[in-house]
């Protein structure tokens, strides 16, 4: 179990110290500067407070970042479209088909998730941008989905999603079980300089 701890600790630490660089990012050669970060599935739970020291760190050095949790999010999403409450009050009665519709309606990844996402962006004016939680909407919010929408945010800071799982420059797969669709345009941040 300390051994764990210390890999999440030196995997943070290699990303603060590829973070600080001033050449992070720089010679992509033209593409999206969207970085996905695999981190060990029995590590998620750790990730937040990681990103959270990370930002603290880096706005140290004078470094801005913003951190979006993706079910934090969605759940702020649902509470304002009034519709969490229902569904928790009235779970044993609704339909499943009705509920993952009502779901898949409000928290519809174009019109409403990357819309929000690029508000907070806008709103920070980060270098980076962390977006975490990935695994706690799963299934209702896909990574790839995320990930095949979010070009116009990459114009504003360099984006960093935190992938419990593996990634190997092709194949996304989430808790080292679940293959999502094939996606290319992310750097593995395990591999960046």
């Amino acid at each position: 179990m300390h051994s764990q701890m210390i890999d999440i600790e030196t995997l943070f630490e290699g990303i603060y110290n590829k973070l600080i660089s001033p050449e992070f990012g720089k010679n992509l050669g033209g593409e999206l500067p969207l970085f996905i970060q695999p981190v060990p599935s029995e590590r998620q739970s750790d990730v937040e407070s990681q990103i959270k020291r990370l930002s603290t760190r880096l706005q140290k050095k004078g470094i801005v970042s913003v951190s979006i949790n993706l079910y934090d999010l969605c759940m702020d999403i649902l509470r304002e479209a009034d519709v969490l409450d229902a569904i928790l009050e009235q779970e044993q009665e609704i339909e499943r088909e009705d509920i993952i519709s009502t779901l898949d309606s409000v928290l519809d990844i174009k019109s409403i998730i990357i819309p929000r996402i690029k508000d907070a962006i806008v709103e920070a004016h980060p270098q980076y941008a962390f977006i975490s939680g990935v695994g706690n909407v799963y299934p209702f919010v896909r990574s790839h989905g995320i990930l095949n929408n979010i070009d116009e945010l990459t114009d504003e800071c360099n984006l960093i999603l935190f992938f419990p799982g593996e990634y190997n420059n092709l194949q996304l797969k989430l808790f080292g079980k679940i293959s999502d669709e094939n996606y290319y345009r992310g750097h593995n941040l395990n591999e960046m300089n």
